[in-house]
């Protein structure tokens, strides 16, 4: 998969910054004590999976790109 222009300017960027046009919600990521890590994004455009972190996410009120959350998942993270 190649990241379009408009997520990797996205990237390390605050999470105060709303997702750009081509982004679709796709649910949340929960911490053990079921405290809100990270809102999930998934770019229509170029596929790519976009995570917004709250202050309990990684890394902390930053966005990142990172894998699939079903890959996460099995990755036990």
């Amino acid at each position: 998969m190649q990241a379009c222009d408009l997520c990797h300017l996205l990237v390390g960027e605050p999470a105060t910054v709303p997702p750009h046009e081509d982004l679709a919600a796709s649910g949340i990521g929960l911490k053990p004590n079921r405290c809100k890590a990270d809102s999930r994004w998934r770019c229509m455009g170029c596929g790519a999976w976009m995570y917004q972190s709250t202050a309990l996410g990684e890394p902390p009120n930053m966005w990142r790109m990172g894998a699939r959350p079903q890959d996460l998942a099995e990755a036990g993270t």
